[in-house]
């Protein structure tokens, strides 16, 4: 009975487990749950990588099959290429729908007179010649302002009204210049009347007696009761009234009419000289003065002498000026002057009168051509430098004072053949940092070769050839960009 149930008792303890036993089959139970999680994320991550690769692949494959075209790269060949330092000869072939699609044009290597694209800063200034102050001859005061800056004048517009009191002076003057004027030539006209009456009327009495004997004499003469010697003195005694009557008609003015003519001269004179000095200050001046007393005579106007912008105002209303003040400036930028800074080594290939192009980065477009039309005699002794002035016409006024530029000089390169090679610059493309043509290819319409060449500078669209091309030398120019896409999708095709 005891055995049976200590055995009871051991099967009992059998099936009731400990704590630690518990404990370990829960962290058996979490060790699994985690490994079946690494096992979801290394099969997600494999699943995402095929898909990966697999549009990579795609991608490759569809641009290493370019339409209508096919594409060679051969490497190693000394004559026409370069790998690892030596020149690399590529070779691009188009269906010919593509190359029509392309539009290719095709042009040869020419030949032309040397020149070389001098390219040097500038500034752009005002033209001195087009650019006037507006100034004051006399002092006074601003009684009016017509203009702000920025304005737009022409040549004689009333820019300000001054109040002087120097000109209503000379105004005074003026009316009295012109009232001595009236009385003298009143005076002249009254003694000219007068003058010499009583002489010409004595002397065309005798002249009329003279001339009545002269006829009676005749006369006798003619019917025989007349002697010769009455004729001959008849005949003298008229010539000698006709003679004094002449005179007194034509006598010169006497004493008072001399002097009424001075005095009427000296003054017209002096109405001439007043009336042309208050022009000069700017008075306006109106016929009928002296019936207009209540015109302020002491006004006087600023004109300005040339059109343009007010780029300068000096004064305001009320303002004090002084006599030879200036009170606007105003620029004419219809022209403007380019000064370019030279470098002593380059002076030497530039003349008045060589092209020169202007660019500013800051108006756009294209570039602004004029001509050199001065050439400082000077160097700056810091800069090593010279001054060249380009006078360029500014339409539409884009270019203003102070602002930087970069100025192209077409300059003689000096060479002793005095030719140089030249191709279109549209001909030319960059390959990382490879300039290349496209040659088209002898004998297989389609394909063209890639040639790297060696250029100069541009002038004019087209780029000097320093090495790579001869005279003669066929080059694409229209479509080479295309010819440029098709090489770079099938070197990457090639990768």
């Amino acid at each position: 009975m005891s055995d049976k149930i200590i055995q009871t008792e051991a099967n009992d303890t059998a099936q009731e487990p400990t704590d630690a036993g518990r404990a370990g089959i829960e962290i058996g139970t979490v060790n699994t749950q985690q490994a079946s999680r690494r096992r979801n994320l290394v099969v997600i991550a494999s699943v995402a990588m095929v898909a990966m690769v697999s549009v990579v692949a795609l991608v490759m494959w569809w641009r290493s099959e370019p339409s209508g075209s096919t594409v060679n790269v051969n490497a190693g060949t000394p004559e026409t290429g370069r790998e690892n330092g030596q020149t690399v000869s590529s070779e691009v072939k188009l269906s010919p729908e593509a190359v029509k699609s392309a539009g290719i044009e095709i042009e040869g290597v020419t030949q032309r007179p040397a020149v070389a694209l001098l390219r040097v800063t500038g500034t752009v200034e005002t033209n001195p010649q087009q650019t006037q102050q507006a100034t004051m001859l006399v002092s006074g005061r601003v009684e009016r302002v017509n203009v702000v800056l920025g304005d737009r004048v022409r040549a004689g517009s009333v820019l300000a009204v001054i109040s002087s009191p120097e000109v209503a002076e000379m105004h005074g003057k003026l009316l009295e210049a012109e009232t001595r004027l009236r009385l003298a030539e009143r005076t002249l006209e009254r003694v000219q009347r007068a003058e010499n009456r009583v002489a010409v009327i004595q002397a065309k009495a005798k002249l009329d007696e003279a001339e009545a004997t002269l006829r009676r004499t005749r006369r006798l003469i003619e019917l025989g009761a007349g002697a010769g010697k009455d004729l001959v003195a008849a005949e003298a005694a008229y010539k000698t009234a006709k003679a004094e009557y002449d005179f007194q008609s034509n006598i010169s003015l006497s004493r008072d009419v001399q002097q009424a003519q001075a005095e009427a001269e000296t003054a017209r004179v002096d109405l001439r000289h007043i009336r042309q000095s208050l022009v000069t200050l700017g008075a306006h001046l109106t016929e009928g003065e002296r019936e207009n007393p209540r015109e302020d005579i002491s006004l006087v106007r600023v004109h300005s002498a040339v059109s343009g912008t007010i780029t300068e105002r000096q004064v305001n209303v009320g303002s004090g000026i002084q006599a030879g003040s200036p009170l606007f400036t105003i620029a004419n930028i219809s022209t403007v002057w380019v000064i370019a800074n030279v470098p002593e080594a380059q002076l030497g290939n530039l003349r008045v009168g060589t092209p020169a192009e202007v660019r500013s980065t800051a108006v756009g477009g294209g570039p602004i051509a004029g001509r050199i039309n001065y050439i400082d005699t000077r160097l700056n002794e810091e800069t090593r430098t010279g001054r060249v002035r380009v006078e360029l016409a500014n339409p539409g006024e884009r270019l203003k004072s102070g602002m930087f530029v970069e100025v192209g000089f077409q300059a003689g390169t000096g060479s002793a053949s005095g030719e140089e090679l030249v191709i279109p610059s549209t001909a030319v493309q960059r390959i990382g940092d490879r300039m290349v043509v496209f040659i088209p290819k002898e004998g297989d319409e389609g394909a063209f070769i890639v040639r790297d060449v060696e250029l100069g500078g541009e002038v004019e669209g087209y780029h000097r050839v320093l090495n790579g091309l001869k005279l003669g030398d066929k080059v694409v120019t229209k479509g080479s960009f295309i010819l440029k896409t098709q090489l770079m999708k099938g070197e990457l095709g090639e990768g």
